[in-house]
C-alpha cells in the first residue's frame, strides 16, 4: 500500500492536476465552440498527465513502488498540435478534422507505444531501460523533441492568428465583439512555457542540473490554471466565416493593376453617402451598394488606398467627430453621444480608435477646439 504524505508540494501539485482534469471533462463536454474545446480539453488533460510524474515525485511514489515507473502517462508530443487544430478550428469556419490531421500526432503515436512496451517488461528491464537507453539518450531526445514541436506549432499558430487578424480588418468596421483575446492569452501562456522549457534544457545540457521541480514543469502547472479559468470566456468565430485559402489568393493578386476610377468612386461614395455612419457597416454591405464584388474593393482599399478598411472607415468617423463637435446642432448632445452619430458604437472603440489616427486623446482635441471658437 502507497502512502503518499500531505507536504505543500503534494497538494499543490494534486489540486492543480485535478484542476486541469475537471477542466478538461467541462471543455470535451461543453456545447460553446465544442469542436475547437474538445482539443483544449485534450490539450489541459496531456498537461494534467504529464505533472502525475511531478506528483510521484513529490509524494515518494517512485520510492514505494518502482513499477510506477514509465507509466503511459506521457503525451508531450501531442502539446504543439493540439495548440494548432484548436486555433485552427477556432477561427476556420469550414475546418473538419481529417485523416490528413492525424500525420501530427505519429511522435505521440510512437512515444505512447514506448510507454505502453515498458510497462508490459518486468521491473529489471525497466531498471536497464533507465540506466542504458533512457538517461543518457532517449529522455533528452523527448523533452527537446516536445519543446521543438510546441515552438514550430506555436509559431504556426501566432501565423494563423495574425491572419485572421488581418481578414477581420478588411470585412468589419467595428470589431470590439470580434477578437481572439483568449485565443491570443492561450498563445501567450504557452511561449512562456516554451522560454521556461528553454531555460531547463540549457540547465540540463550546459549544466547537468536537474532542479527538483523543473521549470517547464512549474509553468504547465501554472498555465493549466489559466486555461481551465477562462476557456469557456472565447466566443465563437466560425460564423466570421473566416476562409485561409482566400487569403493566399488575395496576396497573389498584390499586383494587380489598381483602377484610379473606381478608387476614387470608394472615396466619394464613402463621403457623400456617409455609409460610415453605420456602426455595423461590413465590406459585404458597402460593395453591394457600390455593386462591385467585395475582394475588387478589398484589393484597391489595401493596395490604392494603403489601408485595411476597418482604418478606411474610421478615418471618416474621426472627420465626421471633428466636424460635428463644432457643429453647435450638437450642443445638447454628450461627448458620447457625438461619438455615436459620427458611427462609433461605443465610448471605448471610439477612444481607442481616435487615438489611432489623430495621435492625441479625445478630450484634448475637444479643449482645443473649444479655446478654438
Amino acid at each position: 500500500m502507497i502512502e503518499v504524505p500531505l507536504t505543500s508540494s503534494v497538494i499543490l501539485i494534486g489540486a492543480i492536476i485535478s484542476q486541469g482534469c475537471f477542466a478538461a471533462v467541462l471543455l470535451l463536454i461543453s456545447p460553446n465552440n465544442s469542436k475547437s474545446n474538445r482539443y483544449l480539453g485534450l490539450l489541459l488533460l496531456a498537461f494534467s498527465l504529464w505533472l502525475l510524474d511531478d506528483f510521484f515525485n513529490a509524494g515518494l511514489v517512485y520510492q514505494q513502488n518502482p513499477n510506477f515507473y514509465f507509466l503511459p502517462i506521457y503525451f508531450s508530443f501531442a502539446f504543439g498540435p493540439l495548440i494548432y487544430l484548436y486555433t485552427v478550428s477556432i477561427t476556420e469556419s469550414d475546418f473538419k478534422f481529417s485523416k490528413k490531421h492525424l500525420w501530427h500526432f505519429i511522435p505521440v503515436l510512437f512515444q505512447t507505444i514506448l510507454y505502453v512496451f515498458l510497462q508490459c517488461k518486468d521491473y529489471t528491464f525497466r531498471r536497464w531501460f533507465w540506466q542504458e537507453v533512457h538517461l543518457p539518450y532517449t529522455y533528452n531526445i523527448e523533452f527537446i523533441g516536445s519543446l521543438l514541436s510546441l515552438i514550430i506549432y506555436l509559431l504556426f499558430s501566432l501565423k494563423l492568428v495574425k491572419e485572421y487578424q488581418n481578414w477581420i480588418n478588411n470585412q468589419y468596421s467595428e470589431i470590439s465583439r470580434i477578437n481572439l483575446n483568449w485565443l491570443k492569452l492561450v498563445l501567450g501562456v504557452l511561449a512562456i512555457i516554451c522560454f521556461l522549457w528553454i531555460i531547463d534544457t540549457l540547465l540540463r545540457l550546459g549544466w547537468l542540473y536537474y532542479p527538483k521541480h523543473d521549470f517547464s514543469t512549474i509553468s504547465l502547472g501554472l498555465s493549466i490554471l489559466v486555461l481551465a479559468v477562462g476557456a469557456l470566456l472565447q466566443s465563437n468565430l466560425k460564423k466570421m466565416g473566416f476562409d485561409r485559402s482566400k487569403i493566399s489568393k488575395d496576396h497573389s493578386d498584390a499586383n494587380v493593376a489598381i483602377d484610379q476610377l473606381l478608387l476614387g468612386r470608394i472615396k466619394s461614395e464613402m463621403q457623400e453617402k456617409k455609409y460610415f455612419l453605420n456602426p455595423k457597416l461590413t465590406l459585404q454591405i458597402f460593395a453591394k451598394n457600390l455593386n462591385e464584388p467585395s475582394r475588387k474593393l478589398s484589393l484597391h482599399i489595401n493596395y490604392g488606398l494603403k489601408k485595411s478598411f476597418i482604418d478606411f472607415v474610421n478615418e471618416y468617423r474621426v472627420e465626421e467627430f471633428k466636424k460635428n463637435i463644432k457643429d453647435k446642432k450638437m450642443s445638447h448632445l454628450t461627448f458620447t453621444g457625438i461619438a455615436l452619430e459620427s458611427g462609433f458604437n461605443s465610448k471605448s472603440t471610439f477612444n481607442r480608435v481616435f487615438k489611432k489616427i489623430t495621435g492625441e486623446n479625445p478630450s484634448s482635441f475637444q479643449k482645443r477646439a473649444q479655446n478654438t471658437n
